[in-house]
């Protein structure tokens, strides 16, 4: 059987599932070829080793960066941006990255696809919400994406691998109030 475009994505599925349900560790090869009903020689000749295939599939997975929502202000669009941040770290979707992340480690390729995937390709929403700030007169023209950016990625990720804690709205909103805003507007 050829491996099309549709047996790739089963296969990344697969590697989602077994991640989502046994994690990276414990997660075989052999496990993925019965799980996507491929032959273990499609799956290493697809993919020549575990972390090859595992970034295959996180990039499959995440490539698409949602469009934040429009609200009309700079904290709405700050709520809504961390209430989709955190919707997402407490997803299965969330536990398979947090699952990765110790793996990435030990594996510079994994870590660039992982860093890339979860992590760059997702950064056009702060862009959004920082260029409409500024076209609102809300915040500087020089203010920085990338440190909104920066900091939203680092406290969601601090909360759900350090503190074990809800990512609820609650937290949004403190992460908003207490850190966003001050820092996205003072004066300089």
């Amino acid at each position: 059987m050829r491996a099309g475009p549709d047996r790739r994505t089963a296969i990344c599925g697969a590697v989602l599932e077994l991640l989502g349900k046994v994690g990276y560790d414990r997660m075989t090869m052999d496990a993925v070829a019965a799980l996507a009903r491929a032959s273990k020689a499609t799956i290493y000749r697809l993919w020549r080793d575990k972390p090859g295939l595992v970034a295959e599939a996180l990039v499959h997975q995440f490539q698409h960066a949602v469009e934040p929502t429009d609200t009309g202000s700079l904290r709405g669009d700050l709520l809504a941006l961390t209430g989709t941040a955190c919707e997402y770290a407490n997803s299965a979707d969330g536990g398979v990255v947090a699952g990765v992340i110790t793996a990435a480690t030990r594996d510079p390729n994994l870590a660039r696809a992982l860093r890339d995937c979860t992590y760059e390709k997702k950064r056009q929403p702060s862009e959004t919400v920082i260029k409409r700030a500024v076209e609102r007169g809300e915040v500087d023209a020089g203010t920085s994406a990338s440190l909104l950016h920066e900091v939203l990625h680092s406290m969601v990720l601090a909360r759900r691998l350090v503190d074990c804690a809800p990512l609820d709205r609650q937290f949004a909103e403190h992460v908003v109030d207490d850190v966003l805003l001050p820092v996205l507007t003072r004066q300089v």
